[in-house]
């Protein structure tokens, strides 16, 4: 008789762990012992880190969540859990003995209507590299929701890491702002990547210098321009410079033009080599 199990662990805020296990199909054969210890592939830990949003009171959601990810070899799906309060980090682990090989996408889907914005996601496998994945087209879950969709999908852009150091204005009263979300594209001579969200609370005051590191993004090359737009806020931000390292590659862009970012005419500020 040969069994292979699966045991799934839940991390939730405050520490907390539950587990339980289960079983798929068993099945017989009349094959030696030693074969059969052959065959058996190693069991992995996929530990997934899943970020929530926390701009919108009801960012968060207590439905079910489900994750899917795709392997080069093989997919694996399992249920995330359902407590995801805003502004939360959560991680789940799960044990499997797929095979996935390079792990490029991973989906999410909700069973409920509860509006859900996922901020980004972590993968490790056993004690691998983990892999990052944002919500670049800053999607939200829900199957009753004019504004979302019941299933997103989620895929690398790369192996570069991206940095991006920014200076608040130190003059103006209100530069600062924590009452925004804000996302960058990076432009350069290969192509173009987008950053995940820039949390507000490295620039909600004058002076402040913030300072965002964003692994698993495209090799741009030589950087051209930046862009920094607001995803929804009820304020503005003024920044002087603003720096963007990808790789071995930096620039330095100045806001010459003391343009504040905000939810409405200037939305995005494009700043250019």
């Amino acid at each position: 008789m040969m069994m292979f199990t699966a045991a799934l662990l839940f991390t939730g805020l405050l520490g907390h762990t539950t587990g339980f296990t289960t079983y798929g199909p068993t099945t017989s054969t009349s094959m030696p012992d030693q074969i059969n210890r052959d065959h058996i592939r190693p069991m992995l830990t996929i530990t997934v880190g899943v970020q929530t949003e926390g701009y919108h009171g009801y960012s968060g959601t207590d439905n079910n969540i489900r994750i899917t990810i795709y392997g080069a070899n093989n997919d694996v799906s399992f249920s995330l859990g359902s407590s995801f309060p805003k502004s939360s980090f959560k991680r789940v682990h799960y044990r499997t003995n797929v095979e996935l090989g390079n792990i490029q996408c991973i989906e999410l889907e909700t069973d409920g209507t509860d509006w859900w914005w996922p901020r980004q996601i972590t993968l490790q496998i056993d004690h691998g590299k983990p892999m990052y994945f944002y919500n670049t087209h800053n999607q939200k879950l829900s199957k009753d929701d004019y504004d979302s969709v019941p299933s997103m999908r989620m895929c690398t852009q790369g192996m570069t890491t991206c940095s991006i150091t920014a200076v608040t204005d130190s003059q103006e009263s209100w530069a600062g702002s924590d009452d925004i979300v804000v996302m960058a594209t990076i432009e350069g001579k290969r192509g173009t990547t987008k950053t995940g969200i820039l949390d507000s609370s490295q620039f909600n005051h004058r002076g402040q210098i913030g300072n965002w590191v964003f692994p698993n993004l495209r090799n741009v090359g030589k950087i051209r321009c930046v862009a920094v737009n607001v995803l929804v806020g009820g304020d503005a931000w003024l920044f002087d410079t603003m720096t963007v390292t990808c790789g071995r590659h930096s620039k330095t862009f100045t806001n010459s033009d003391n343009i504040y970012l905000e939810d409405g005419s200037y939305s995005i500020v494009r700043l250019w080599d």
